[in-house]
């Protein structure tokens, strides 16, 4: 991790101690932590993508299912900042749509490829204006890259059971809510156009069980949680969807072998 994280730790360490919390509590927190990338339009580091088109995919790929929210270019997103193994060029497009009854889904297009602009429209929204009314008001700029450290905010994890799966309660879970409001100890402004979170852990209003998870669960392809890594979060500004979060999540061997079609996503709004 970069000094700015630990020192970012460090501090969280101190502010938790002083509230009392045990010390064994605050270390396995600490313990847990990721390095992520926050990407927003406000910031001032370096420009790593961007937030909205033009829409520039190859000649054969199929159209996506959801509407265009960002670009990001892998080859500015290292490992020791996001903690995870991207691709060493090209870019990640991220689709969406911040609806219960939407989704999302990632495409990759390798540097040097062909490609060319692709206009969509979204006709099954077209019974829905509320629908239209939201995608045009998705952010427009450059996304510029903050290195972060990431903790996790849920509460409980999920165990397999030959019955399913159950919430098994994590040593901090009764201090849970004393560490989502100290958490971000030097305070931060929702920022202008929202954000996207490159690795880490998810964030939304409500997590019990960490929504790595939850993606892992419905994709019914593993029963190894270990296995799954945030790709990507999107927390958008967008009026009526306040409090609105998708997550992607993939599998370490697909992020590997690049199969992002392979992309789980799961979302929280709390309206």
């Amino acid at each position: 991790m970069t000094p700015e994280m630990l020192d970012k730790l460090d501090r969280y360490r101190a502010e938790m101690v002083r509230r009392n919390i045990p010390s064994g509590v605050v270390e396995q927190w600490i313990g847990a932590a990721l390095p992520c990338a926050t990407l927003t339009l406000d910031g001032d580091g370096p420009v790593v993508g961007r937030y909205g088109g033009p829409l520039l995919l190859p000649p054969g790929a199929p159209d996506p299912e959801f509407p265009f929210v960002a670009s990001l270019n892998c080859a500015d997103l290292p490992e020791k900042v996001t903690g995870l193994l991207l691709p060493p060029d090209g870019r990640l497009l991220l689709f969406a749509f911040p609806d219960l009854d939407g989704g999302g889904q990632v495409m990759y297009v390798p540097e040097g490829a062909a490609v060319e602009k692709r206009v969509i429209t979204f006709e099954y929204y077209d019974e829905d204006p509320d629908c239209l009314e939201i995608s045009e008001q998705y952010s427009q700029g450059e996304l510029r890259m903050a290195a972060d450290v990431s903790l996790p905010f849920h509460s409980s994890k999920a165990k397999a059971t030959d019955h399913g799966w159950r919430g098994e309660d994590l040593p901090w879970a009764p201090y849970a809510s004393i560490h989502s409001d100290l958490w971000n100890v030097d305070g931060r402004d929702f920022p202008r156009g929202g954000w996207v979170q490159v690795g880490g852990y998810a964030l939304e209003e409500c997590m019990d069980v960490n929504p790595v998870e939850s993606a892992a669960m419905s994709s019914d392809e593993t029963w190894d949680l270990e296995d799954w890594v945030l790709l990507a979060d999107w927390n958008p500004s967008i009026e009526g969807r306040e409090g609105f979060s998708l997550h992607w999540a993939i599998r370490r061997q697909e992020l590997a072998a690049r199969r992002f079609e392979r992309v789980s996503e799961s979302m929280h709004w709390n309206p």
